[in-house]
């Protein structure tokens, strides 16, 4: 006994031939009720002609798509997934019947059709929003590329948080932001969702002649060595420094910049040899501090924050940082951001904590803070290890 699924898509005339071919091959087809006549004509068209009978069944309702699955423990069963929700309906059926599982098409084929009618509808119905919807017809690109770096952040935090589920939410959320600039791409005549896909396929091609032509690049520096060659021979990049965008986070600038020069030979060969610079760094700005000591008239103080040289040496010291961390192959941004993570849900922690024992935490002095803050520390830690 098996579940066959044949993808048939949201339209009558984007049917596969293949999908039309199994469906006039006779029996009992089950189908969502409520297609529209196109759909439905050429469905009740296909399984007539071949003898056999539509099935008409509920596919928001959860007690007849468990009816199908429990039937297909028995029989054998021919769903069509026709009509929009199609592809969610295939979802569904997968995680409930275990195999035999037949597809038409046949393996990648079946989930590319899916895949396909999925971005399709997405686009359609972006389609629809910029018509009809009062706020999304007042947008531009530029209203639309603040939304867009705030999804990827929001991303970056479902990523470093290891949620899954909200990983899936952000990269939905991001991708609506594509879809709708491509659509305002479009209205500009300057290309659409298409041509973006296209150029973007073309430039993996050309950027990977050692998958896709008959170069060799055995290592990942000798793919990145070739990349940063093909941009300036093939794509007319000028300069060292070029295509570093200037409106990037400062941790982004620098590690681009740095990317940059190491292309034509600038760099370290390892991080243990950039490594010193940190240290070289944190010895100048060491000196302004012992300066302001020596000014002091009584106990430490800080270098004058109005001195240029301030300025000067702390971002020295954080571009040597970022070229370590770089070299080590550890994204600055997000390692920054981890750790601005880690000392929030620590603080938070330690204030609770003394909240607990009647002590408020702005009241608390440094020392007695630094000590709460230790305990939630070791909480955490010991809470890892526990979950490992």
């Amino acid at each position: 006994m098996s579940l066959t699924l044949v993808s048939i898509g949201a339209v009558a005339g984007l049917a596969p031939a293949a999908s039309l071919r199994a469906l006039a091959a006779g029996g009992a087809v089950s189908v969502p009720a409520g297609l529209g006549v196109e759909l439905g004509d050429l469905l009740t068209r296909t399984v007539a002609g071949g003898g056999g009978r539509l099935v008409p069944f509920e596919a928001a309702d959860p007690a007849e798509i468990e009816e199908l699955a429990h039937r297909a423990g028995s029989e054998d069963v021919l769903v069509a997934l026709a009509g929009p929700h199609g592809p969610h309906l295939a979802r569904v059926l997968r995680a409930r019947v275990a195999e035999p599982l037949e597809t038409v098409p046949p393996g990648a084929s079946f989930d590319e059709s899916l895949l396909g009618q999925e971005l399709v509808s997405l686009k359609r119905l972006v389609d629809v929003l910029r018509v009809e919807c009062p706020w999304d017809r007042e947008q531009t690109p530029r209203d639309i590329i603040g939304y867009t770096v705030e999804e990827v952040y929001e991303l970056a935090d479902a990523v470093a948080d290891g949620d899954l589920e909200a990983e899936r939410g952000e990269l939905g959320d991001l991708l609506l932001q594509v879809v709708l600039l491509a659509l305002m791409l479009e209205e500009q005549r300057a290309g659409d969702l298409g041509s973006v896909t296209h150029e973007i396929e073309a430039k993996l091609v050309r950027r990977h002649p050692h998958i896709f032509a008959g170069a060799v690049a055995a290592t990942t520096a000798e793919v990145k060595g070739r990349w940063e060659q093909i941009k300036v021979e093939q794509e007319g990049r000028e300069g060292i420094f070029h295509d570093v965008p200037r409106g990037a986070p400062a941790l982004l600038h620098a590690r681009k910049l740095q990317q940059r020069a190491a292309a034509v030979g600038f760099d370290w060969s390892t991080a243990a040899e950039g490594f010193h610079k940190i240290a070289e760094e944190h010895d100048e700005l060491a000196e302004l501090f012992a300066e302001a000591a020596c000014l002091a008239p009584s106990g430490p103080a800080d270098p004058d924050r109005h001195d240029p040289r301030v300025l000067h040496e702390v971002g020295d010291l954080l571009f040597a940082t970022v070229n370590v961390a770089r070299l080590l192959h550890v994204d600055p941004e997000l390692a920054l951001r981890e750790t601005s993570r880690r000392f929030e849900r620590r603080v938070t922690g330690a204030a609770a904590m003394a909240a607990a024992e009647g002590h408020p935490w702005s009241g608390l002095d440094l020392t007695r803070q630094e000590a709460y803050y230790q305990r939630a520390k070791a909480a955490e830690v010991t809470a890892a290890g526990d979950a490992q």
